[in-house]
Order: structure tokens, then C-alpha cells, then sequence
């Protein structure tokens, strides 16, 4: 998938020229312009993401953008954390990163008259040697859960399928782990995702059900309690067949 040009650190990527961005190309877009790069990176073996933008004065649109290896950049043993418990910045390990100051690049401007975007800049030589097609999977840029894996995984979590079962049955679904789309760190962030969005949303449910159940049928009773917080912490409710069988066994 690469080759080795001669430099000690340079490879450049072996896909053919149809594949490659090219100084003059045409993208109606800047989503365009990111998704062919990201083709390319697959195709290339590495993980590409978005870079830094310049801003139209007058308009305040971006006019210029770039796109990057993943290694790009240089990661610090030791960085900053943005907030602490109090409030102030502290020093902790950079973990994940593997950056090594790769200079690959895309960079992309704005049509003056209309709305394209033009390739200005192309770099295609790296640093660092490029992924294997069996793993290029597992690269960030190229992983993503697609709306109907998610909706099916809401469904296994519905019965109690384990997360590390999902991946196995998605496995079997798509004909190998290569061909998922994903790892099972990003469905267990997503599974994640979904439940801060649902935090404190359970509680409002129920009270509504019961609600709906009083306005049916006046028999139905309900109540509930909440502590100093107002967090939801108990409740009991009853309706009209419980409280007939109550008094036959009074």
C-alpha cells in the first residue's frame, strides 16, 4: 500500500491517479472536498481530519481550509487539562496519540464566483509508514456507527445484548470485523451517548404515563417522591383491577 521513496521517513501512497486529489480539482463542497480525502486516505492507509480555516473578512465564511494526516502534529508527553474539580488547569499524561509531525496535506479554496471549492495544495509523502488494507478499518477516520446499526443496537439493548455480543453478531452480518464499519469502543460510546441524553428524561416518562393513566380511569392513583435535589427517588401506583383485588383480600 506504500512505498519507500528513498528518504529515511518518506512514503508515499501506491493508488492510482483517478484516486488522488489533484492541484485544480473541483469540489462542490467542503464535505465533498473531506470525503474524497478521506477515500484517498483509505485507499492510502492512513486517517485524515480537518485542519485549520481561514475566514473571509468581510463576510465572516470560510474561504480556505485544510485537511491532514492524523499524525500530523507533535503530541506532548505531558499537556494541560482544560478544567479540574477546582476549576483549575492541570498537568496530565497525553495517552492515544501518536502523532509524529507528518506533513501530508490537502488544502482547499473557495471559488471567488460560485460556490465550489478549488485544490490548491497537495502533499502526499509521509513520515510514518501507512496501514495494511486488513487494518485500515480501525483507523478513526473510516469508522462510523450508520443510522441503522444504531437503531438495530437499541433494539439488542432492548432484549439485554451485551455490547461485545453485538460486535459478534455484526461481525457474522457483515462478513468479518474489517467489514463493520466500527470497533466496540465506538458502540460503547455510543451506548454511552444515549444514556447521558436520556438522564433525567426516564423519570418525566413514567410521571406521564401515570398521568395518561388517571385521565382513563379515575380508579388509577399514583404518587411519587423527590429528595432535596428534586431527583426523582420513589413512587407507588395502583389501578383499578389491583385496588378491587386489595379489598377481597382486606
Amino acid at each position: 500500500m506504500d512505498q519507500y521513496s528513498g528518504d529515511e521517513q518518506s512514503y508515499i501512497p501506491q493508488v492510482g491517479d483517478d484516486q488522488k486529489p489533484q492541484i485544480g480539482m473541483r469540489f462542490d463542497s467542503l464535505e465533498d472536498a473531506f470525503s474524497f480525502y478521506n477515500q484517498y486516505a483509505r485507499e492510502s492507509g492512513f486517517s485524515a481530519r480537518m485542519s485549520n480555516s481561514k475566514k473571509s473578512k468581510k463576510t465572516n465564511e470560510i474561504i480556505w481550509k485544510k485537511f491532514v494526516c492524523f499524525k500530523e502534529g507533535h503530541t506532548d508527553d505531558i499537556r494541560w487539562s482544560k478544567h479540574t474539580k477546582n476549576d483549575q488547569p492541570r498537568k496530565e499524561r497525553a495517552r492515544g496519540e501518536t502523532r509524529t509531525g507528518c506533513l501530508s496535506k490537502i488544502s482547499v479554496v473557495k471559488e471567488q464566483t460560485g460556490p465550489g471549492w478549488v485544490v490548491s495544495t497537495f502533499i502526499e509523502s509521509h513520515n510514518h509508514p501507512l496501514s495494511t488494507p486488513s487494518k485500515v478499518h480501525l483507523l478513526r477516520s473510516h469508522r462510523g456507527i450508520s443510522a441503522s446499526k444504531k437503531m438495530l443496537s437499541q433494539q439488542f439493548v432492548e432484549a439485554n445484548v451485551s455490547t461485545c455480543q453485538q460486535m459478534r453478531l455484526f461481525e457474522i452480518e457483515s462478513g468479518g470485523p474489517e467489514h463493520v464499519g466500527f470497533i466496540e469502543r465506538d458502540m460503547r460510546n455510543y451506548e454511552k451517548s444515549v444514556r447521558d441524553e436520556h438522564k433525567g428524561i426516564d423519570a418525566e416518562t413514567l410521571v406521564d404515563f401515570f398521568e395518561s393513566g388517571k385521565a382513563k380511569n379515575s380508579l388509577f392513583f399514583f404518587d411519587y417522591e423527590t429528595d432535596s435535589d428534586n431527583r426523582f427517588t420513589r413512587c407507588f401506583w395502583t389501578d383499578h383491577v389491583s385496588r378491587r383485588a386489595y379489598t377481597a383480600f382486606w
